[in-house]
Formats: structure tokens, C-alpha cells, sequence
């Protein structure tokens, strides 16, 4: 836990320079929530939501006030989110007093500091989510009136064919990213257990890697080749 203290007190001095629709979308997008206004983040929902992805069972979920709207809802949901912090010995305490008033400023402030937090515990989770809620791909449709002959029997079967093969799709997409949940939850249990930390988070680097990643990793191995070719060359 030495380590998760000591990244709290780097994330905590600066934030990351995203608009409030940015950070907005962000939490949405984690959650599958419908915030509308970053002071709506004042009922602790969404933090003990995130809380319990990065730190699994930190939170007991079925204690959070789901539809909190008012102070003394807020307050519960926010000391279950400080109640998980300081169980896991994170050296933060949280301004419940003023976050659960609904300003702006103090939720805005926060928010800043628990996404700088959120990235640092779970390099990647985001991609993750992203791509489980990403846009699923419509069925096709068959056009109204076709004739009843041969060519539009043929049609059908073929919109048929593509139907039930983008189903399949999505459902093997469903299950690979359930597969991949599981595989994180098993390696943060195990880096929280201080055990195998430097394999665990190999896997974690070959798990979080995104597709911009490899293709910067792609450009410096030609940039290589190129080099070698230039000496080569020279000789």
C-alpha cells in the first residue's frame, strides 16, 4: 500500500487539462451513468461505482444510495467512498461537508483530482470501457415491398446470413470483454496482495495497450530499420 500513497500525493497536485463536458463524458462513459451536471456527482454514486472497478469489493454497492438526491444521501454514499480509502490505507481525506452543498467549484476541484487518482490506479480500464460501450452495429433491415420471386428470396436469405453473423459477433465481443474483466480483476487482487507485482503489471501493460501504441511502436522500429540501412550504407 506504500506505493498507492505515494501516488495519491503526486495526482493531487495538478489535474489534467479536460473541459467539464470532458470529464463529464468520462465519468458517463465509466459508469454507464446519465450525469448531466458535474455538481450531480455530489451524491458519491459514481465514485463508489469507479472505486469498486479499480479496488473490487472495497465497497459494499448494495449500501449506495443509487438515487441520492438529498444531503444526508449524499453524506451516507460519500463515507462509504472514504470508508474504502481509508481501508485500503489511501493517505486522502474527502470534503464531504462541502461536496455534498452541490457547488460547482468543489465538485469540479475534486473530480479533477479523482481522475488523476482513477488513471494512475487503472491504466486502461477506460480503453476497456469504451469499447464495451462502444456503438453496436445495427441489423440490417429489408427494404418494404419486394417483389416475390426468386431474386428477393435470395435477398432475404442473405440479410438473414448478415444478421445472425453480426450477432454472433457482438456476442463473442461480449464474452472477450468479460474475459478480459476477470483477467484484470485477478491481476489488481494480486498486485494488492504484493504478490508477482512485476509480472502482474507486464500483463497489465500488454492488456492496457492501445492500437495508437503499437503503431508509434511500429514507426520507431522502421525509424531503426532506416538508420541501420543508412550505416550500412556508409561502408
Amino acid at each position: 500500500m506504500t506505493d498507492l500513497k505515494q501516488t495519491v500525493s503526486l495526482t493531487s497536485v495538478n489535474s489534467e487539462n479536460m473541459s467539464r463536458h470532458q470529464m463529464l463524458e468520462w465519468v458517463n462513459t465509466m459508469v454507464n451513468g446519465h450525469f448531466k451536471k458535474i455538481e450531480e456527482l455530489c451524491s458519491g454514486v459514481a465514485y463508489c461505482q469507479m472505486m469498486e472497478m479499480i479496488f473490487p469489493n472495497c465497497i459494499n454497492i448494495k449500501r449506495v444510495k443509487m438515487s441520492a438526491k438529498l444531503e444526508h444521501e449524499c453524506f451516507h454514499n460519500m463515507k462509504l467512498f472514504q470508508g474504502a480509502l481509508t481501508r485500503l490505507k489511501l493517505d486522502k481525506t474527502i470534503p464531504v461537508d462541502r461536496l455534498i452543498k452541490g457547488r460547482f467549484q468543489d465538485n469540479f476541484e475534486f473530480l479533477q483530482w479523482f481522475k488523476k487518482f482513477f488513471d494512475s490506479q487503472a491504466p486502461g480500464l477506460e480503453n476497456i470501457k469504451s469499447a464495451a460501450n462502444a456503438v453496436q452495429p445495427k441489423p440490417i433491415k429489408p427494404r418494404a415491398m419486394i417483389p416475390k420471386d426468386e431474386s428477393s428470396c435470395d435477398l432475404r436469405a442473405t440479410i438473414e446470413e448478415l444478421n445472425q453473423k453480426t450477432i454472433d459477433v457482438m456476442d463473442k465481443r461480449d464474452r472477450a470483454y468479460e474475459k478480459l474483466r476477470q483477467i484484470e480483476v485477478l491481476l489488481t487482487e494480486t498486485i494488492n496482495r504484493n504478490e508477482h507485482v512485476t509480472f502482474c503489471n507486464r500483463v497489465c501493460e500488454v492488456l492496457y495497450k492501445t492500437d495508437q501504441d503499437e503503431n508509434s511502436a511500429d514507426r520507431q522500429e522502421i525509424a531503426l530499420d532506416d538508420v541501420d540501412d543508412m550505416n550500412m550504407g556508409m561502408y
